[in-house]
C-alpha cells in the first residue's frame, strides 16, 4: 500500500498538477457523457422534418454540457448574426411580426423522485403546507413545471431571430384537461412557435410572443392532458412611443383576504431548478442577475405560482379540469416574504403582495374548463 510518508514534498508537488488534470478530465468526461450531443445537433443545425423537430430526450433531463452547447450554438451564434443586422427589424408604425414557425416534440414522463424534489421544493421553507396530493392543482402543475424548459429549447435556438439574452416570461395560461391526471401513460410534449396565426407584437418594450406546450397521450395526439401558453417578452429597441399619460398603476385592493404564506429564501432557485433543470443565470447567481440590471437574483415565478396553488387547494375544490392564468407583474428579489390572497367573493382571482412593501408581485386567476 502506497503511503504519502514515502515522498518528499517535491515530489508531492509534482503530482499535483498530474491529479488536477486527472480530475478536470473526468468531469469532462462526465459532462460530456450526459450531453444530447446527436439529438441537439439535429435539432441546431438540420431542417425540420414534416412535423418539426423529434427530440430523444426529455426537457428535465437537461444538463450542464446541453446549456454549454446552447450558448455556444444558439446565443453566442445569434449576438454575433445580431452585430451585423442578422436580428429583426421593426419599422415605425409596425403593430405586429411573423416569427418563424417552429415545432418541437420530446417525451416526458413523470418519476417518483421528480415529485419527492418537488414536494421538497414547495414545503421545505414553509411551515404551514403539508405534502403535495398528487391529484390537486398543485400537483398537477408539476407536469407543466417538467416541459417548461422546451420554452428554452425554443428561444436559443438560431432560427428564431429574437435574442435570448435579458428576454423575461411575463404571462402564462395554463389548462389541466385531466384532473386527476393519470401520468402512467407515456406523454409526448408539442411545443411550438410563430407562423401567421400566432403572431408577435410589438411594443414599447419590445417583441412579445406566445410559446405553446400540448402535453398529449403518446398514442393518441388528439387526448389533450395539459396545454401551455407561455409569453414571453423580448427586450429590443421599438418605435413605438411612450403613452400620452402616465398610466394608473394602483393596485385594486378587491375583496381579498389571506389564503397562506409564500416564503422564498436566498436557497429556493436552487430546489426549483433541481426539479424543472431552470438554471438561468437570474435566478441562480445574485453577480449574474445584477449584470442583466436586477438588484439580486431573483425567485422562479412558476415556483410561486406553485405555491398559491398549493394552498388554494383547501379554498378551492375542482373535481375536473382547470385553468390558471398569471401575470408577472414585477421582480422578485430574494430573499422575500409575500402573502397569498384569493378573491373571497368568488375564490377565481388570487394575487401575492410583499409582506414589506404591500406590492402586488405575481397575480392571475383559476377556474374551471
Amino acid at each position: 500500500m502506497l503511503s504519502l510518508g514515502d515522498y518528499s514534498s517535491s515530489e508531492l508537488y509534482r503530482f499535483l498538477p498530474q491529479v488536477g488534470l486527472g480530475i478536470g478530465l473526468s468531469a469532462t468526461v462526465y459532462s460530456l457523457n450526459s450531453l444530447h450531443f446527436r439529438s441537439l445537433f439535429s435539432y441546431f443545425f438540420r431542417k425540420p422534418g414534416k412535423d418539426g423537430w423529434n427530440l430523444d430526450f426529455e426537457p428535465s433531463e437537461i444538463g450542464w454540457a446541453d446549456r454549454v452547447f446552447f450558448l455556444v450554438a444558439g446565443v453566442l451564434n445569434k449576438t454575433v448574426r445580431g452585430l451585423f443586422g442578422g436580428g429583426l427589424r421593426i419599422v415605425k408604425g409596425q403593430e405586429s411580426v411573423e416569427l418563424p414557425s417552429m415545432n418541437l416534440r420530446c417525451p416526458v414522463e413523470v418519476a417518483d423522485e421528480q415529485y419527492e424534489l418537488y414536494n421538497k421544493a414547495l414545503t421545505h421553507d414553509q411551515k404551514d403546507m403539508s405534502k403535495v396530493d398528487a391529484g390537486s392543482m398543485a400537483g398537477s402543475f408539476l407536469l407543466a413545471t417538467l416541459t417548461n424548459q422546451m420554452m428554452l429549447l425554443l428561444v436559443v435556438h438560431p432560427g428564431l431571430p429574437v435574442s435570448p439574452l435579458g428576454a423575461v416570461n411575463v404571462r402564462n395560461r395554463i389548462e389541466c384537461h385531466q384532473h386527476p391526471l393519470d401520468l402512467t401513460r407515456s406523454l409526448t410534449a408539442h411545443a411550438f412557435l410563430g407562423g401567421k396565426d400566432n403572431l408577435g407584437r410589438v411594443t414599447r418594450r419590445g417583441i412579445e410572443f406566445d410559446i405553446h406546450i400540448d402535453v398529449s397521450q403518446t398514442n393518441s395526439s388528439s387526448t389533450l392532458v395539459l396545454r401551455q401558453m407561455i409569453t414571453i417578452l423580448a427586450h429590443c429597441k421599438t418605435k413605438v412611443p411612450p403613452p400620452s399619460t402616465k398610466a394608473n398603476t394602483q393596485e385594486s385592493n378587491g375583496h381579498f383576504e389571506e389564503i397562506g404564506k409564500v416564503e422564498m429564501p436566498l436557497s429556493a432557485p436552487a430546489r426549483w431548478s433541481a426539479v424543472c433543470g431552470d438554471y438561468n443565470p437570474i435566478h441562480v447567481s445574485s453577480l449574474l442577475a445584477r449584470l442583466f440590471g436586477f438588484r439580486g437574483k431573483i425567485a422562479h415565478g412558476n415556483h410561486v405560482v406553485a405555491k398559491v396553488l398549493h394552498h388554494l387547494t383547501s379554498h378551492t375544490k375542482i373535481e375536473k379540469g382547470w385553468w390558471v392564468e398569471t401575470e408577472f407583474k414585477r421582480p422578485m428579489v430574494l430573499p422575500i416574504q409575500l402573502t397569498a390572497q384569493s378573491d373571497k367573493l368568488d375564490g377565481k382571482r388570487w394575487r401575492c403582495i410583499g409582506d414589506k412593501d404591500d406590492k402586488v408581485y405575481v397575480s392571475g386567476s383559476v377556474g374551471r374548463l
